[in-house]
């Protein structure tokens, strides 16, 4: 993975901790999953279920999360998630990055 370095020089972590670099390339991975093509707004100002369902707010990046987080924790993709954290508090850390 290339360098993430700001203007003043600081990687924010990045750099060092492959759990950050992990959620990082997932999420831009799963960033648009389920996407119906409609702005946020305008499924807030219809009052879509998702919105409902995520009060609101980042609606159709909440549901993309979800969606690849249901599919994560499936029992296929045990080995992947040893892979990824060996912990709970891992497992914590990781899904508050994404």
């Amino acid at each position: 993975m290339s360098r993430i370095v700001a203007a003043d020089g600081n990687s924010f972590g990045i750099t060092s901790d492959p759990i950050t670099q992990f959620a990082c390339a997932l999420s831009a991975l799963i960033h648009d999953l389920d996407h119906s093509g409609c702005p946020n707004a305008v499924l807030v100002k219809e009052q879509a279920e998702v919105a409902t369902m995520y009060h609101n707010k980042s609606v159709a990046e909440q549901n993309s999360l979800d969606i690849a987080w249901d599919l994560l924790m499936e029992d296929q993709f045990a080995d992947l998630r040893a892979a990824i954290y060996r912990d709970e508090e891992e497992l914590k850390r990781f899904r508050k990055l994404l």
